[in-house]
């Protein structure tokens, strides 16, 4: 068939004419223009294949790190609170300073202060004191409490209290016990992570036979 008959041919095969005309240029468009595009896109899919799984993963791995950080986080401020708590070995005379000036300020009359052995644990070590004090029972008492919200650890022990014969306005008991202050010893600290050996706890100081935890 000729180009120039078309036009004498009926409607309909010059319709279909047409489309098989129309059907030839667009089968050589897509397999001769597109190829190369089609083939680059088949690989960035296969390559979007194998990094879903990774990025994945990666989501994972971004959420464990965030978590630990919180974690590490945590540690951190409470391990700045056990501290607070539970001073280092070279602190410990400051504390113990700070034991006397309360006795005093309470009207305690110290007639003995005397150091005796440490207690030795896997954390943490204690300072042992033999303290004698006449007093009153109120001031006694007061002193007591005032242990009992002390920023250290502390611990009152062998505790006994006798009555005066010789009673004054501010001096009716004589009492004897064993005070305990905790600390850190020094080699811990270096041996030690301190996130590591941070631990849950709350502190005070009360009369107790065991350091609060």
């Amino acid at each position: 068939m000729k180009l120039g008959n078309l036009p004498t041919l009926p409607w309909y095969l010059r319709l279909v004419a047409f489309l098989v005309v129309g059907g030839l240029l667009y089968a050589g468009f897509w397999y001769f223009v597109t190829s190369g595009t089609r083939a680059e896109i088949k690989t960035m899919e296969d390559e979007i294949a194998q990094l879903r799984p990774r990025n994945a993963q990666l989501q994972i791995v971004s959420q464990n790190l965030n978590n630990f950080k919180a974690t590490y986080k945590a540690r951190e401020e409470e391990f700045a609170e056990l501290k607070a708590l539970l001073p280092e070995q070279r602190e410990l005379t400051m504390v113990l300073q700070g034991i006397q000036d309360r006795a005093r300020n309470n009207g305690l009359v110290l007639s003995r202060f005397n150091p005796k052995e440490d207690i030795q644990q896997d954390n943490y070590s204690g300072k042992k004191i033999e303290v004698t004090v006449v007093s009153g029972f109120a001031g006694l008492r007061a002193f007591f409490e005032q242990l009992a919200h002390y920023q250290r650890i502390v611990s009152i022990t062998n505790f006994e209290l006798k009555q005066l014969e010789k009673q004054s306005l501010n001096k009716t008991v004589d009492a004897r016990f064993d005070l305990t202050a905790y600390y850190v010893p020094s080699e811990r600290l270096q041996n030690t992570p301190q996130v590591a050996n941070a631990k849950g706890a709350s502190g005070g100081a009360a009369p107790a036979p065991q350091p609060a935890k």
